[in-house]
């Protein structure tokens, strides 16, 4: 397992860097949109670019970090039914569930390369005056897809139950 430890380390770090990149984009998603609030209330002249780059940076940050969240068990979780089992069965079911969304994971992946690969060939942009092409948007679907998958099978190769809280 030792061959391994730097493979590991470098995928956690990777899922982390997604973690960070999410946290910057929500930052920038503040600053566009007070920028267009102070822009159309004192100046009276909106951009034309803050609402659309807004969603775009919404839409990123969630995809990209997703893998944070599961990696760091920061997503939200249900565990009423959970609390009452024994160690063993919790374990089983750690398991199944990341074998689950992994699977998940590598469809998401897998479909969301194939739209964003048609979306290039199409030459699809978006409909406003920034006529942005749109797989660079998507593009952080499959991203973030990537590394859901990666998350997942570090929570595999982790094994145990974990409750909430900072993982790194």
């Amino acid at each position: 397992m030792k061959r391994f430890s730097w493979m590991y380390k470098t995928f956690d770090q990777l899922v982390f860097a997604g973690g960070i990149a999410a946290g910057i984009l929500i930052v920038l998603t503040t600053c566009m949109t007070t920028f267009d609030v102070i822009s159309r209330a004192v100046f009276n002249r909106p951009t034309i670019w803050a609402t659309e780059l807004s969603i775009y940076a919404i839409i990123g940050s969630c995809f990209l970090g997703s893998a944070y969240a599961v990696r760091s068990y920061s997503h939200i979780t249900v565990d009423l039914f959970i609390n009452v089992l024994s160690d063993r069965i919790k374990k089983i079911l750690a398991y199944v569930s990341n074998v689950l969304g992994l699977i998940f994971s590598i469809i998401f992946t897998v479909y969301g390369f194939k739209y964003v690969f048609g979306t290039y060939q199409l030459g699809t942009t978006s409909a406003s005056l920034l006529r942005i092409p749109m797989y660079i948007p998507e593009l952080l679907l499959p991203i973030g897809g990537i590394l859901l998958c990666i998350a997942f099978i570090l929570q595999i190769m982790d094994g145990g139950v974990q409750k909430g809280g900072g993982h790194i």
